[in-house]
């Protein structure tokens, strides 16, 4: 036999070997073996538990820096693995320090001997299921929150003596510390919570200062606890001070006025790392954000994805009509004076009549459920048909306050800012049927008018592109000149405003019926007399939008032989009077107010986005963004992993190819992401989760098959409904973050790079949403 072979049962019988039913258990595990093998089990055991009186050295034996630490009575020379490996298997072994417990301190993975045996033997190409699963233990980014530290700091390695709240005893290492707080190195094995409030003492300090005080425990609270990429068996604690402790203050004073301390730059790339995740986010999130003042809508944040969903409120003159979605009287009508957060389903679609586009919208709580089915039936069979969740929260004083610390030149433009609201498009080809498979309403299709919108008036909001950057593909100039258009029966003059070698800008003498899309024939009289140039009494033009009453119109050249020679006629009158006409300056939000925005924006998130890339040819979900206190489904998916890590091995394990692969595949064209909907029956044992079933929507032939799963999950245990959305990232990096890289880079340029490349090293990124009750609302199980 081989003691190898029952290295399984050994581990399960080394915990109770002092225990009364130890040869009880014993015999029962080892029923099916024979005599010898049984005798040489047990000899084992006792081998491991025999008691051990042997002082550890790792020093010069291991690859990382030695303290004394003292345990069984002696004092050894660990390193942070062996520390960590001796909280974790002290228990395993009784509380006991025995020759189980001392072989495996000195045969970490870390000692040179151990390292020299496995590189003469050769590496076995075996993918344990631990690699597989570590492949979406994702770290959780708390996003919205930023450390500062406005204090000088003292960058010096001296050992901490911490206290735990459970009163188990750790020894740290500092990296720094200040007046009001410390950051320090300390073993991962021990449970660190945020928020927890832990006592902390200097014991070399107190020798070396000859100052008894230095002894005396003092109260932190820990702000923050980071992983060490490259040493997975230490963390880095960040603390705030709650007591004062004159003694080390006296110190810190002191050496910094000896010049002392050192350059040290963590909290810039921790807080540029969390800001480089954040942005990402918000390149490349399909919600759109929306700031009310009051209930008016002031500001929407747009991005290249969630474009879609400002342009979608356009009517048929390409003029924004948003405002009568998000009305006075459905924003009044969610009452936020009395919650601190609200949020509701709207139904929309629109309907063309004449060469006119007509919106209708209802949101849930304005329906009754004949009025909703009959909105379902009529809406759901269309294109336009949308389905979106609008949530709002108000701001609070301490948000106020912030920005206008943050940025105090844009509080003119932003102290009028009493709501933030997010508008996410639920919409997906593959479940608009379940809408249709209602009973019939009952009601006649007239009801509907009530939720018709408004024509006018038009949206006042200001829409403010996420990354600074010119829109326009060409300069355009202010210049007025005479013209007449021309459509059918229609000739009316005007006047130019601005122009370009493509575009026009005019205002008309009388109004014109039109709509997008439709062509106009443009003639320049005055500047064809001056010009004597044929081609400007004849452009035709492409309706672009629309003013309300008609008159004001903007247009863009018509890709034909005609309009390509009146552009280029134009581009050669521009580049010969360059000097005479005024350019149109391009608007652009500036900085600061875009990180006013951020600041409101990412403390508020409804979703969980994820950041993925390849490491060795495989799909690693790196980092997950989310709020603290964690939503229900963020607490829900840490709770499947034993740390502070989000275990989605239950989402993405099994389905790799359609959830990561296939969607993050990069593209030459930027696509919509790719949309799933996932579900994710639970059963506990007590308080805590014991099973978890996850389907696709393509995994259930019918709706009717659909609706007994979700009654089933509800009934034995709970249920999720996740949206989970994936697109591929051509480029992470947005304007702002590229500068504050750029600024990093002069302080620390190789600690810069490497933030660079982790950025850039992103292959793809989603977010993934709980959707469960508009699930149960759309297949109306109560």
């Amino acid at each position: 036999m081989h003691l190898d072979d029952y290295k399984a049962l050994i581990e399960q019988l080394l915990p109770i070997y002092n225990k009364p039913d130890f040869e009880t258990t014993f015999k029962l595990l080892t029923e099916h073996e024979t005599g010898p093998v049984r005798l040489q089990i047990k000899m084992e055991i006792n081998r491991l538990m025999a008691p051990c009186n042997k002082t550890i050295d790792l020093r010069g034996r291991v690859k990382g820096q030695c303290r004394q630490y003292t345990f069984n009575g002696h004092s050894h020379w660990l390193d942070d693995v062996a520390i960590n490996i001796y909280h974790h298997r002290n228990a395993v072994f009784g509380g006991q320090y025995c020759y189980g417990l001392y072989e495996e301190l000195i045969n970490t993975h870390n000692n040179f001997r151990i390292i020299h045996q496995q590189q003469k033997t050769p590496p076995v190409d075996t993918a344990t299921t631990d690699t597989q699963s570590s492949l979406f233990q994702a770290r959780l980014i708390r996003f919205g929150y930023y450390l500062s530290r406005e204090e000088s700091r003292l960058s010096i390695a001296t050992p901490m003596a911490l206290t735990l709240a459970n009163n188990q005893q750790v020894l740290a290492t500092t990296v720094d510390i200040s007046l009001s707080g410390a950051k320090c190195k300390v073993p991962a094995a021990f449970d660190y919570q945020l928020g927890q409030t832990i006592a902390a003492s200097f014991p070399q300090l107190a020798q070396q200062y000859q100052d008894a005080r230095l002894n005396l425990s003092h109260h932190y609270r820990i702000l923050g606890i980071d992983d060490i990429q490259d040493n997975d068996s230490i963390k880095w604690l960040r603390l705030l001070a709650l007591t004062e402790n004159t003694a080390l203050q006296a110190i810190i004073k002191h050496d910094q006025h000896q010049s002392l301390s050192r350059n040290n730059h963590d909290d810039k790339i921790i807080q540029l790392r969390t800001q480089g995740f954040e942005h990402c986010y918000l390149k490349h999130t399909t919600t759109m954000p929306l700031f009310f003042a009051g209930t008016h809508l002031k500001y929407s944040l747009l991005t290249d994805h969630n474009q879609h969903q400002w342009q979608y409120w356009h009517d048929e003159r390409n003029q924004p009509v948003i405002n009568h979605l998000l009305s006075t009287t459905r924003i009044t009508n969610l009452g936020l004076s009395q919650v601190s957060q609200t949020s509701t389903l709207i139904y929309s679609f629109f309907h063309e009549h004449q060469g006119q586009r007509y919106f209708y919208s209802a949101a849930l709580s304005e329906m009754t459920r004949q009025q909703r089915l009959l909105f379902w039936q009529v809406g759901a069979k269309r294109k336009s048909w949308r389905v979106m969740q609008l949530t709002l929260s108000p701001l609070t004083s301490t948000d106020v306050q912030t920005l206008a610390k943050l940025t105090p030149e844009m509080m003119p433009c932003c102290q009028d800012l009493s709501h933030i609201g997010t508008l996410q498009d639920l919409t997906h080809s593959q479940v608009q049927s379940d809408y249709l498979c209602g009973a019939p309403s009952t009601l006649v299709a007239q009801e509907l008018n009530q939720f018709r919108h408004p024509r006018n008036p038009i949206s006042q909001a200001e829409a403010i592109h996420f990354d600074p950057k010119p829109l326009r593909s060409e300069s355009r100039f202010r210049y007025q000149t005479t013209i007449a258009l021309h459509q059918g029966d229609d000739n009316i003059s005007g006047h130019s405003i601005d122009f370009s070698s493509r575009g026009l800008n005019i205002n008309l003498d009388q109004p014109l019926r039109c709509k997008q899309g439709d062509t106009v024939i443009i003639e320049f009289t005055k500047l064809a007399r001056s010009t004597k140039n044929d081609i400007l009494k004849n452009m035709p033009y492409q309706i672009v939008r629309t003013s309300p009453n008609g008159k004001n119109i903007q247009l863009t050249t018509i890709e034909n032989e005609e309009g390509l020679l009146g552009g280029q006629f134009l581009r050669s009158l521009i580049a010969s009077n360059l000097e005479k006409l005024p350019l149109c300056k391009e608007p652009q939000p500036s900085p600061a107010m875009l990180l006013a925005m951020h600041q409101m924006l990412l403390t508020r998130l409804h979703s969980l986005p994820y950041f993925a890339e390849k490491i060795d040819h495989k799909i690693k979900v790196k980092a997950v963004g989310s709020n603290l206190p964690l939503s229900p489904l963020a607490n829900m998916l840490q709770q499947l992993n034993n740390n502070n890590r989000f275990n989605l091995d239950v989402i993405f394990k099994q389905r790799v190819k359609e959830l990561l692969a296939d969607p993050m595949r990069p593209r030459d064209k930027q696509q919509p992401p790719f949309i799933h909907e996932l579900y994710l029956a639970i059963e506990f044992h007590g308080n805590k989760i014991h099973k978890v079933e996850t389907k696709l929507r393509e995994d259930f032939d019918d709706v009717a098959s659909l609706r007994a799963y979700i009654h089933q999950a509800r009934q034995q245990g709970d249920l999720f409904a996740l949206r989970i959305t994936a697109l591929p990232l051509l480029n992470p990096l947005t304007a702002l973050i590229g500068e504050k890289l750029s600024q990093l880079a002069r302080l620390t340029l190789h600690r810069a790079r490497a933030l660079e490349i982790e950025f850039t090293s992103l292959m793809g990124c989603g977010e993934i949403s709980d959707i469960t009750d508009e699930v149960l609302i759309r297949l109306e199980i109560h």
